[in-house]
């Protein structure tokens, strides 16, 4: 049996634009292990659901010119699930 980490790494993100949310939407969809994104354009923050981990997450929303860190600087963590793969 094999476990898997999935983990919902939460991000504070300012998007300026309806461009640069469809940016950072596209990115973080092609990213493998990425199941789910979720974007707040009010609150600037971006929940991505997978089999990532938050490093790999904030360079792939770097490199579409956005600047981003992790939502936990703000005093929450991100949080994960065990999930049994066999």
């Amino acid at each position: 049996m094999h476990i898997a980490m999935l983990e919902v790494i939460e991000l504070r993100v300012r998007l300026h634009c309806k461009a640069c949310e469809k940016a950072v939407r596209k990115a973080l969809c092609k990213t493998k292990g990425v199941t789910c994104v979720e974007i707040d354009v009010i609150l600037n923050k971006i929940s991505v659901m997978g089999y990532v981990d938050s490093k790999r997450i904030l360079k792939v929303i770097r490199k579409t010119g956005t600047r981003a860190e992790l939502w936990s600087s703000s005093g929450l963590l991100p949080y994960k699930f065990s999930l049994y793969h066999s």
